[in-house]
């Protein structure tokens, strides 16, 4: 009854805060709207790409709303969310990629997306399913599974960090708020299924989590965190595993909450230290590999027209510092080599590779 009646406030502030937004001016000034158009003249694939979305001035002028809203929810919903104080811990954690970029060996295949398997002492976590980008059967994900001796009956809990293509399998699925190992979708034993939106699958129960949510003895979602981009408001939860006498291990999908609103987020719902960052924080320096020319339009936080550079990647690596976090890996499926190579350089110590079949392990 707890839980239903702070989703229900949390409801309400949303519909407040859209409600408030209409209230407002959110017209763009001439030196917002002439930068936009000299951006778009110096560049066609921007051009191309705000096309198939609407009008320049109305996208802008939405982005404004999304970006006042999701602001003022953040800063709501960081007053209102109290701690889980009855996490518990684990003695041991585990983390296996089975979907990123890079790869332990040539056995197993590596794509531009994301799904991790998570042990602790009691449970075995699927987090993501990755993306199947051609559409095959079996899945890069069920070969790489295969591979390394891991079966669907071994899960006991699957995790959706967010309903993209890349992170629930496929395309497919994300247009039709689902997900699965493959290009169809096969029986599944029965099992708990925690998203940030409403999903479904068949034969199963996904439970929708906008709130932080215990899911296991030492494990919990940080709760949904809202950060638009240009063309789309992202709504996006991480993992926090609590490791006995370590602290918190915080597993995060793509990022787009922001480092710094995941760290925040982390140290508003528990008392342990955080111990450890790793997975997805969507840093696209430069093109490279997989990151193409698309990624540089969709950085939270940044117009289509604004660059991410080399200088906010070392305040992101200043925050993780000024909380002498000790372990941090980086996704290559949304961060770039370069991007990458800062994060070794500002950590040659904790700095962890996150590799299809290599294993990182914290325990005691």
């Amino acid at each position: 009854m707890k839980k239903l009646l702070i989703a229900i406030s949390i409801l309400i502030s949303v519909s407040f805060f859209t409600a408030s937004a209409q209230n407002k001016s959110f017209e763009l000034t001439n030196d917002e709207i002439n930068t936009m158009n000299a951006a778009i003249k110096g560049d066609t694939n921007l051009s191309k790409l705000l096309g198939l979305f609407g009008e320049p001035v109305d996208l802008y002028k939405k982005y404004k709303i999304n970006l006042w809203c999701t602001d003022s929810i953040w800063n709501h919903d960081q007053q209102s969310i109290k701690k889980i104080r009855d996490l518990g811990s684990t003695r041991h954690f585990e983390m296996i990629p089975l979907i990123d970029w890079f790869t332990k060996d040539n056995s197993l295949t590596g794509e531009a997306g994301v799904s991790y398997l998570i042990k602790t002492d009691e449970a075995t976590i699927l987090f993501d399913l990755g993306v199947n980008e051609k559409d095959e059967n079996p899945s890069p994900l069920q070969k790489n599974m295969t591979r390394l001796g891991i079966k669907p009956e071994d899960i006991d809990i699957i995790v959706i960090s967010h309903n993209h293509g890349d992170h629930v399998g496929g395309d497919k699925w994300e247009g039709k708020n689902t997900f699965s190992f493959t290009n169809h979708q096969p029986p599944l034993k029965q099992m708990p299924v925690y998203t940030p939106v409403e999903m479904t699958y068949p034969g199963l129960n996904p439970v929708c989590t906008p709130l932080p949510t215990k899911i296991a003895r030492g494990v919990a979602t940080i709760g949904g965190i809202h950060n638009p981009v240009f063309f789309a408001d992202i709504g996006e939860q991480a993992i926090a595993v609590n490791v006995e006498n370590k602290g918190i291990i915080i597993i995060s999908g793509c990022g787009h909450q922001s480092i710094e609103k995941i760290l925040l987020r982390t140290e508003i719902l528990f008392n342990e230290p955080i111990y450890g960052v790793l997975g997805g924080f969507h840093y696209p320096l430069e093109e490279t590999r997989n990151i193409g020319w698309i990624y540089k339009y969709v950085v939270v936080g940044k117009l289509p027209w604004e660059r991410l550079t080399v200088d906010e990647i070392r305040a992101n690596c200043e925050l993780i510092k000024a909380r002498k976090i000790k372990l941090v890996g980086l996704s290559a499926h949304d961060s770039s080599d370069g991007s990458i190579a800062i994060f070794k350089q500002e950590f040659p110590d904790e700095f962890v590779n996150i590799r299809v079949g290599e294993r990182i392990f914290i325990g005691n």
